[in-house]
């Protein structure tokens, strides 16, 4: 895209930021609660039981669960308790899929009409679903970065759930029915600043790099350079503190690790990551039973990544059929059990790995990463103010990461691809 397009794309967005501070003072005016299970098990919150674990090489465990309504959650959830309990296990954390309605404004919403997934009425359906003991709450779709990120976004703080996401997605996803990208910029700004003045009690952004931006970085360099950007969006010009996550599309165990290591390097110690999730695009589609090597497959190495990186991720256990409504609790309760004693190799796995040679690919993966997203800072700034949150997310959403991709992606660096355009979507 010549730059004479991208004045043009970007001529009608503007600086305001009167309401930035009105935000701040919005969020303050109420206090992150406590979940169920931050309050039984005696803990700050979980950003601090995250660094607590990855402190101690501890392995932390995540699964998700597609809730078709509240029913189904109390008696899911109420089995879950029942059978970790009977064997003996812990669940760290667990993600549920929300509507897809609750990501527009509630006028938009009906209350009473046909939902696919949980459905948020009021402050009493968020703390509903803070209230499982046994595990703690993750919200990733349909949250910040949607239309509704500010209200959703409060509304999960007040009920003690403290990482949410997916920020990826404001640049990734659209909504068809609200397409006002103005509205749903500077709401999802606010939620980020909302994020930023509860950091000191936890609250963490989630963001799954290869959900958000896959279709539009084909390199992990890309996909390094926009982790970048995000961070400077998130942490430098709003003070929140940033989770970043991938693993969806990842089939490669050498890449999941080069990726970890990248974002070890870019973070530093400053690393508190939500969860890898486990590549779903590999999987066999005719024969799930299968699906258990595709399972262990990521798993024994997100094991071996966190032993030795201590990154704060939790790894993913997932159902023989990846994320569906019909998953039953015995099944990822047996996942779970199998993922403990797999935890036993990890000592000897980690003798087998060159993390020094795969260090060294990921520094070089992340300072071409770095010059994409310098290059990208450096061009916008010639048209927008990029120390405004709003103004930059919006510019980098009105161009499109894909286009952004096209025109600063240095085409003569070593590329490693990743995984996403290796399977059918």
């Amino acid at each position: 895209m010549a730059e004479l397009k991208i004045k043009e794309k970007l001529s009608s967005i503007d600086s305001d930021s009167d309401w930035i501070q009105e935000a701040k003072k919005e969020s303050s005016e109420f206090k992150t609660g406590k979940s169920k299970w931050v309050s039984e098990s005696g803990i700050k919150n979980e950003a601090v039981y995250k660094q607590t674990c990855a402190a101690a090489g501890q392995i932390m465990y995540h699964v998700h669960f597609c809730f078709a309504d509240w029913n189904q959650f109390n008696q899911q959830t109420a089995e879950l308790e029942k059978q970790l309990a009977e064997r003996n296990l812990k669940l760290d954390r667990f993600g549920v899929s929300i509507d897809a309605s609750m990501a527009l404004p509630k006028e938009l919403r009906n209350d009473h009409g046909n939902h696919s997934a949980l459905y948020f009425s009021d402050q009493s359906d968020w703390d509903r679903l803070a209230s499982v003991s046994c595990s703690q709450v993750h919200l990733g779709d349909n949250m910040i970065g949607s239309p509704a990120s500010f209200d959703s976004c409060v509304h999960a703080l007040k009920a003690g759930i403290t990482t949410m996401g997916n920020i990826s997605q404001y640049f990734g996803w659209d909504y068809p029915e609200f397409p006002d990208n103005c509205s749903r910029t500077k709401e999802t700004v606010k939620a980020i600043l909302c994020m930023g003045v509860h950091k000191s009690e936890g609250a963490l952004i989630h963001s799954n790099l290869d959900d958000g931006y896959g279709e539009s970085t084909e390199n992990i360099h890309e996909l390094l350079g926009m982790a970048l950007i995000e961070k400077y969006i998130v942490e430098n010009l709003c003070g929140a503190h940033l989770a970043p996550s991938f693993g969806d599309d990842f089939h490669s165990p050498y890449k999941r690790l080069l990726m970890l290591s990248a974002l070890k390097q870019i973070y530093g110690d400053d690393l508190t990551g939500s969860m890898l999730f486990t590549n779903k695009l590999g999987r066999n589609h005719s024969d799930s039973s299968l699906n258990d090597v595709h399972l262990f497959d990521s798993l024994l190495f997100d094991m071996a990544g966190q032993v030795h990186y201590r990154t704060g991720h939790a790894v993913t256990v997932m159902a023989d059929t990846g994320l569906h409504e019909k998953v039953t609790v015995e099944e990822i309760v047996r996942k779970l059990a199998l993922a403990k004693e797999e935890e036993k190799y990890i000592g000897d796995v980690i003798k087998l790995i060159n993390f020094e040679k795969i260090d060294e690919v990921a520094a070089i993966q992340k300072e071409n990463g770095k010059h994409f997203a310098t290059a990208v800072l450096d061009t916008l700034s010639s048209y927008v103010d990029i120390k405004n949150p709003y103004s930059l997310m919006l510019a980098i959403k009105t161009i499109g990461v894909k286009e952004l991709v096209q025109q600063f992606s240095d085409p003569n660096v070593e590329k490693i691809p990743t995984d996403y355009h290796h399977f059918e979507h």
